[in-house]
């Protein structure tokens, strides 16, 4: 065993000797890549606790008993993507555990409604389990939740915000503000992330697995797509700026198009058009440059 595994052993042996002697923790499960079968943990990958409690705030903002577990280099509340309150703590050896701090009114709702979490579905440890409901709440089998097909109205605000964005983005290039520019580049790359997701859907099945926030991006999207993401990213200049732009517009264009035509959509052709010539008409100047 090599030292990142002991790490969390030893982690995962104490915490829950913790939580099982504290009376609040009423249960806490590990999910994320420490509990997956399919694509499982590497020596990089962090650890990852749901704690349910019923004064879960108190052990959000109290570290005294994370102290106990491990010499702390750094750590600091915050929040997941789906807004749940955490706490992230990188230990010593540069270990990072996250920790999801929620009410145990949560966990007996889940019960109540024989209702799965989001994140059990890929996998789920359970650590403790002082009230004996996780098997109300852990799935039999492990495969990733299911999703609706896109619609038009879903579609169509994905398209507008995209090219709303672009032009903000061009914008900000002409005015050499780049800082800016390369601030809101990343949620542009959102919503083609978004269009990748439903692209592959269309080019396989509802049920295609496309992971989320882009994780195994190489393995699940076309070896065409790999190859024209590298021209998205660009530096931190005005003219690279725009040409990683353009590009990220052409190959949003591309794949959201064959999304249209595949869940037969009506891809906004006039809104493509009438913005992107704004845009190549604005930033003719930094062209010129």
């Amino acid at each position: 065993m090599n030292k990142t595994e002991e790490f969390y052993e030893s982690f995962e042996k104490d915490f829950t000797l913790w939580a099982k002697k504290t009376d609040d923790i009423r249960a806490a499960f590990v999910v994320g890549s420490r509990s997956r079968v399919d694509h499982p943990a590497d020596e990089w990958s962090d650890l990852d606790i749901i704690l349910y409690a019923r004064n879960s705030n108190y052990y959000l903002n109290n570290t005294d008993w994370l102290k106990d577990l491990g010499n702390i280099w750094v750590t600091f509340a915050y929040q997941t993507s789906g807004g749940e309150p955490e706490r992230l703590t990188l230990f010593e050896g540069g270990y990072q555990v996250d920790i999801v701090f929620l009410p145990c009114q949560d966990l007996y709702s889940l019960v109540k409604d024989r209702r799965t979490p989001d994140n059990f579905y890929r996998g789920v440890r359970v650590l403790v389990d002082k009230d004996n409901v996780s098997s109300f709440i852990v799935p039999v089998s492990f495969a990733p939740a299911s999703s609706m097909p896109v619609d038009e109205g879903a579609f169509n605000q994905v398209v507008n915000m995209f090219f709303f964005a672009a032009v903000y983005i061009a914008k900000q290039i002409v005015r050499g503000e780049l800082w800016t520019a390369k601030t809101r580049e990343n949620e542009l790359r959102q919503l083609l992330l978004q269009m990748l997701e439903w692209h592959a859907k269309a080019l396989h099945s509802d049920d295609y697995d496309v992971w989320h926030s882009g994780r195994f991006l190489h393995e699940w999207a076309n070896e065409d797509i790999l190859r024209e993401l590298k021209s998205i990213f660009s530096g931190y200049g005005k003219k690279d700026s725009l040409r990683g732009l353009l590009a990220s517009i052409s190959l949003f264009r591309r794949i959201a198009v064959e999304t249209a035509d595949k869940f037969g959509l009506k891809y906004p052709v006039d809104t493509d058009k009438h913005i992107t010539g704004w845009i190549m008409k604005s930033t003719g100047c930094v062209l010129k440059d």
